[in-house]
This record gives C-alpha cells, sequence and structure tokens, in this order.
C-alpha cells in the first residue's frame, strides 16, 4: 500500500483530509513534525507520496492562534525561558529569539518555518511524489477535491462524502464560523514578516495548480459589529447578571472594556435590561483614557483618539438610536512601546505608561514618547521593560501614584520576581509606598482612597498612603487587571490566566475556577453584585472605563467617516446647502 504523507501548517485541513481519504479507501498520515521530516520520510520510504495542505494564510496564523490559547496541542512543557503560553505544535528553530513575542508573532513564525521546511523538501522531489490540497476546496468542493489529489497520486479515490461533514477531534472552532476575525488585526502584521513566505507558498503551490488562488476574505458588514453578540455558540460568547444591565441603564454609562489577545476594543451598554457588547477591531489595544468627549486607545504602535458626537450617531446604522458617535480623530505613533496605563491630566495633556522604556510618558505629536519621570531604580531609557512598571493613578488631575511587578533593573527583570515583589511608587517624593505586592496593577484614586488591584491573588484592595497598609476588600475569581468607578461600585477586570503563564502565584495555585469578565464589587460591604462574563474565545481584560453615553459607538475608518465632517459651531453657521 502507498504510504500518503500529509503536510502543511492548516491542522484542521490535514485531519479533515485524512479523515475524507478513509472514507474513499486511502489511508494517509498526518502528524504536525510532518511537515519538518519531509526529507527523511523521503529517503527512507522511496516509494511514499506527499500531500501538501495549503490554507489562506491569514486564517491559518489565527486558527493556530485559536488552538495554543486552548491548550489542547502542547508539545513542550516546561520549556526553559519559555513564558506565555505554553508551547504548542513543532518545535521550531529560533524558537529563542520569540520569548516574549505577541503570539500572532510566535505563530506566524512558526507556520513560516514548517512551511519553509516542507517547500525545501517537496521542491526537491519528483513532480509525480507530492500534490496540493485546498482546504477551501475541501469544504467547498470536497468530492471533486478529493478524486483530483488521488489522481495526482496516481490512486483512485472511491467512497462518499458524508452530509454534513463532521467536526475532526482537532477542530477548537467550526471552519465557517468567522472565529478568524478575531486575531485579524493582529495576524495582518504579524504576516508582514513572513510575507516572503507567504509569496512562496503561494507560487510553489500555483506552479503545481495553476488554477489556484487564495479565497477572498469577505469584509465584516457594518451591522455585524453594530448589534449584540449572541451569548450562546458564538467565539463571542457572554453572560451577564440583570443587575449590571441595571447599573448601566440607571447611569446611562458603557463600558470600554480591551482585550488585547483577541483585538478588540469591547462597548458593553444596556437596554431593556440586556447588555449588548459591540465589537471594534483594533491591534491589540491596552490602555483606554476617557476625559470629556475625548476617547483615547493605546495599541500595538499607537496612540488612536476618537471624539465623540451626538449628531454623527444619527447616520449609524443599529437596532437602537445612538447617542454618540465616536468617530477617530487622530493617530500618533508611537513604536511598540507595550503602552499600559493612561490618562488625561488637567492640563489636557494625555499620560501614559510606557512599560517597555520603563517610563512615565506624556503624548507629544512630534515625538513617539516624550519621558516625564522614571522609577528612581531604573538607570536609563531601554527598550527591556526593566521593572514592567504598568499602573497610573491620578490625583487631582496630575500623575500620582505608579505600579511596577519589581525593583529591577535588568532586561525582563522582574520575571523572576513576578508574585512577591510588586511595588506602588509616589511619583511626586519617588518614594516606594508599598511593597511586596503580588503583580499590582490599575491603581486608581477614587472617594479619597488609593485602590490597587493585587492581581496574583484576584484582589481588589486599598492602600494607606501613609503606612502602605494594604487591605483587601474583595478577592475574585480571576486575574484582576482593568478597574473603574461606578459611584460606589468598582468594576473590576477579569483573566481567565493559566499556570503555564503565571506559574507559583496565589491565583494559579487554587482550583478555583478562573474566568474572563468585569465583575461588579460593592465597596462599602466587599460583596459581588453582579458580573459580565465572557465564554469564548475572549480570554483576558486589559482595561476597563466607564464612558459618559447610555449607547455609543466608535466608527471605523471608512465610508461613514468618509463623509461625514464635525466642524466648530461657528463654522457650521457657513455651511450653505
Amino acid at each position: 500500500m502507498t504510504r500518503v504523507v500529509l503536510v502543511g501548517a492548516p491542522r484542521s485541513g490535514a485531519s479533515l483530509l485524512t479523515q475524507l481519504l478513509a472514507d474513499g479507501g486511502i489511508e494517509s498520515e498526518w502528524a504536525p513534525p510532518n511537515s519538518l521530516e519531509v526529507a527523511s520520510i523521503a529517503e527512507d520510504d522511496a516509494e511514499a507520496r506527499f500531500v501538501l495542505v495549503v490554507r489562506r494564510p491569514l486564517l491559518t496564523i489565527s486558527s493556530s492562534m485559536v488552538a495554543w490559547q486552548s491548550g489542547r496541542f502542547v508539545s513542550q512543557r516546561g520549556l526553559a525561558g519559555w513564558w506565555g503560553d505554553a508551547w504548542s505544535f513543532p518545535l521550531v528553530d529560533g524558537w529563542e529569539r520569540l520569548i516574549g513575542a505577541p503570539l500572532a508573532t510566535v505563530c506566524a513564525t512558526q507556520w513560516a518555518a514548517i512551511s519553509e521546511a516542507a517547500l525545501d523538501a517537496l521542491e526537491g522531489l519528483p513532480r509525480d511524489r507530492w500534490t496540493v490540497a485546498s482546504f477551501e476546496e475541501l469544504l467547498d468542493e470536497p468530492e471533486t477535491e478529493l478524486r483530483r489529489i488521488a489522481a495526482d497520486l496516481g490512486l483512485q479515490w472511491n467512497g462518499e462524502v458524508p452530509n454534513p461533514i463532521p467536526p475532526t477531534s482537532t477542530c477548537v472552532t467550526p471552519p465557517d464560523s468567522g472565529a478568524w476575525r478575531v486575531n485579524s488585526s493582529e495576524v495582518a502584521q504579524a504576516l508582514e514578516l513572513v510575507q516572503q513566505t507567504c509569496d512562496r507558498l503561494l507560487a510553489a503551490v500555483v506552479a503545481r495548480r495553476p488554477e489556484f488562488v487564495w479565497h477572498d476574505l469577505e469584509s465584516a458588514p457594518i451591522e455585524a459589529t453594530r448589534t449584540t453578540k449572541p451569548s450562546q455558540g458564538t467565539p463571542f460568547a457572554s453572560a451577564h447578571t440583570p443587575s449590571v444591565a441595571e447599573l448601566l441603564q440607571k447611569v446611562g454609562v458603557t463600558l470600554a472594556i480591551s482585550t488585547y489577545k483577541s483585538g478588540h476594543l469591547i462597548l458593553a451598554r444596556a437596554a431593556d435590561m440586556v447588555v449588548d457588547t459591540d465589537f471594534t477591531d483594533l491591534p491589540r489595544p491596552m490602555g483606554i483614557a476617557v476625559s470629556g468627549t475625548r476617547l483615547a486607545v493605546g495599541t500595538a504602535d499607537a496612540v488612536l483618539v476618537f471624539t465623540g458626537n451626538p449628531g454623527l450617531g444619527a447616520l449609524v446604522p443599529s437596532q437602537r438610536l445612538v447617542d454618540v458617535a465616536y468617530a477617530p480623530r487622530s493617530v500618533i505613533f508611537t513604536g511598540d512601546i507595550s503602552i499600559h496605563d493612561m490618562a488625561y491630566g488637567s492640563d489636557g495633556v494625555l499620560y501614559f505608561v510606557n512599560t517597555k522604556f520603563s517610563c512615565l510618558c506624556r503624548q507629544d505629536i512630534d515625538y513617539s514618547f516624550v519621558p516625564v519621570w522614571r522609577p528612581s531604580w531604573v538607570s536609563g531609557l531601554a527598550g527591556e521593560d526593566r521593572c514592567h512598571l504598568n499602573g497610573l493613578a491620578m490625583v487631582d488631575g496630575r500623575a500620582k501614584y505608579v505600579t511596577a511587578l519589581a525593583e529591577t533593573d535588568t532586561a525582563h527583570g522582574w520575571r523572576d520576581l513576578k508574585g512577591i515583589a510588586g511595588v506602588i511608587v509616589d511619583v511626586d517624593t519617588n518614594d516606594v509606598i508599598a511593597r511586596g505586592l503580588a503583580m499590582p496593577h490599575s491603581p486608581r484614586w477614587h472617594d479619597g482612597r488609593l485602590w490597587v488591584l493585587e492581581s496574583g491573588k484576584g484582589a481588589l484592595c486599598t492602600v494607606d498612603v501613609r503606612t502602605g497598609a494594604v487591605t483587601t476588600v474583595a478577592t475574585l475569581p480571576g486575574f484582576t487587571r482593568g478597574l473603574a468607578f461606578i459611584g460606589r461600585y468598582a468594576l473590576v477586570g477579569l483573566s481567565q490566566v493559566r499556570e503555564s503563564v503565571f506559574t507559583s502565584l496565589p491565583i494559579t495555585e487554587t482550583a478555583t475556577e478562573r474566568n474572563c469578565g468585569v465583575w461588579v464589587v460593592n465597596t462599602e460591604s466587599g460583596e459581588v453584585v453582579g458580573f459580565l462574563k465572557f465564554d469564548g474565545l475572549v480570554q483576558e481584560i486589559f482595561e476597563v472605563a466607564v464612558v459618559p453615553a447610555a449607547w455609543p459607538v466608535v466608527l471605523d475608518a471608512g465610508d461613514l467617516t468618509q463623509g461625514a465632517y464635525v466642524l466648530p459651531d461657528a463654522a457650521l453657521r457657513d455651511v450653505v446647502g
């Protein structure tokens, strides 16, 4: 019997092809390392035939990210020096250079290494020993694709395609679910790093199949980002208690939530006692700052500023009347500085924590960033994330307190101390007012007190700024990060951290279920009074902010913004026609 080996990065495509070929009497084998071992397999078995399974790179890499995050495909546990999601699928040469890189970059680099290795070996084989299979064609015209593959290999496929095609064991989300959109902005950036491999793969495939094209991706219609994501059965699943909807409706506000891994700014707004979640694609959004009509979001390499306008809302397709539409107004590129907390000062200037360069900065249109303060123990500016400076609390419109994970002055030196050496620092005096915290984040000054999240304990705390005493107000079921207030209620972001990411933290050493979402705590009693919980692909929260609008939207740059003009009142009086 001819040995048929499937290679290529799309795990779901290879797994599905194995299943369907078997239905027609052709036994094949697939395993993630096969692509790296084509040459040795071909040498050991001169009769072996190979099928290169291909799928559009954006979809393949996005799917790989989902698989990594699922924890189902871990291949390397305890990999020396590695941190973040546990290494999944084959270990590729140069993996050490990916330590600390965004998951999209890791998956794109891994995909490129697998694809290059497979192409290097296949292109050295006779043409009759390998062919190409399209994952998209396998879904659209499975019988035609299966017969073509078999013919190319000199075999016969005699079977029937089941209807519907059953899911494979490697499938995390259905192939046509649109889950790729969750990571699309991050993957688009990562693809720039591997464009040469994309071009080579397409050229190699077209050489074997001249009719081959990458299937176009449909753009998400504007309505898809203007309506509620159903709470069940989608990658954006969420659920909430009635109390959350009641709070938002009574006060007439919306929560802005950033989730950098899935690449979205989420607006959680309420009507008819139901919370609606509106998703806007942004590249790795983190810090959020709200002041008056301005909404600023820190992203992978820039700060985006939107301004709210009530009149513009009437033009937005929506199931409800939009009271404020936030239109994109400016983009200032910062470079990749791992931007964290942001806030507007009373001087109207945007201040932000530059985690990569270990300093507090202000925004300036002429520069990537302008440092205004750095911890006394950090000897100079270096893009090395020396102490993981992350949080910022404003008092009376001025930067007053910051948080860091350790008092270290070496590249990533905080990692070895991440759960035991967190500090809160007074910016005015440079004094450390509290030490020994478990990964402190999101310091906030509210109701005359300093609040902070001890993320490593899942705790909401207050801090006595004179003595440094830390008092736990509530312990929550997740990694706490992102904090805002509505009166006496604290709105706390929770993330589903895994042991592989944050080992030896109190929160990962308990059996308590870890959740993702926003938990509402009564600060007077410490009681949890409600939550908005994400159950799908949204697994982490960075920031939570309160937006002063009942049903706002954030406009993407596009048709609506191209034809909408916001002018001062004096100029509006001169508009004719």
